[in-house]
């Protein structure tokens, strides 16, 4: 099991997550229920915390069951470009969770240029948990490195992505990325480690 954390790639699948979404979903109060009421109320609280996540716009479209094609949704900070998500399609499964496939993330740098991609063949988003996790292989891109895992793991409350099972990572050249490493192939370190 891998641990990523890079600025970037938090950044990137905290976008993709809808920002406030995973916020408000993780900080939904867990109440016991109790009575013949329990079911309506829990499937109101769950429909209030994803009203106040998303913006009313989307939630009023976004029925249970119904198949949304070709969603593409920006995110910006300020005026400027920081990423987009871009699904085939994205299926409300029921008030918990989301289904999303053909999932690609791009990332841009401040410069507006495409600097990550983020893709997984099949996801499912956890709205109350605020986690998303890929049911297919996962892979990121960088100019620097490509990195795959079997599954990809998304906490946003902690903002942290995991990669599991079989990880790969691809580093076309090592001696750009940190000479000092000791990547086959680069200059050793001139500098002795305490």
């Amino acid at each position: 099991m891998r641990f990523l954390s890079p600025p970037l790639l938090r950044s990137a699948l905290m976008l993709l997550l809808l920002g406030g979404l995973i916020a408000a979903m993780a900080q939904e109060e867990e109440r016991p229920r109790k009575g013949k009421n329990k079911g309506k109320r829990t499937r109101r609280d769950a429909e209030e915390a994803v009203q106040r996540a998303l913006p009313e716009e989307l939630t009023k479209h976004f029925p249970i069951g119904r198949e949304f094609k070709g969603v593409s949704i920006p995110s910006y900070e300020g005026d400027r470009l920081k990423s987009v998500m871009n699904a085939d399609t994205v299926v409300r499964v029921d008030d918990q969770f989301l289904d999303l496939v053909n999932l690609v993330v791009h990332v841009y740098n401040g410069q507006g240029e495409p600097e990550t991609t983020i893709s997984m063949d099949e996801a499912a988003y956890d709205l109350i948990a605020g986690e998303l996790a890929s049911k297919t292989p996962s892979k990121i891109e960088q100019p620097r490195f490509t990195m795959t895992g079997e599954k990809m793991i998304y906490q946003t409350e902690s903002q942290v992505a995991r990669l599991v099972g079989n990880v790969r990572v691809i580093v076309p050249d090592a001696s750009n990325m940190a000479p000092d490493f000791g990547f086959p192939g680069s200059a050793p370190a001139t500098n002795k480690t305490p």
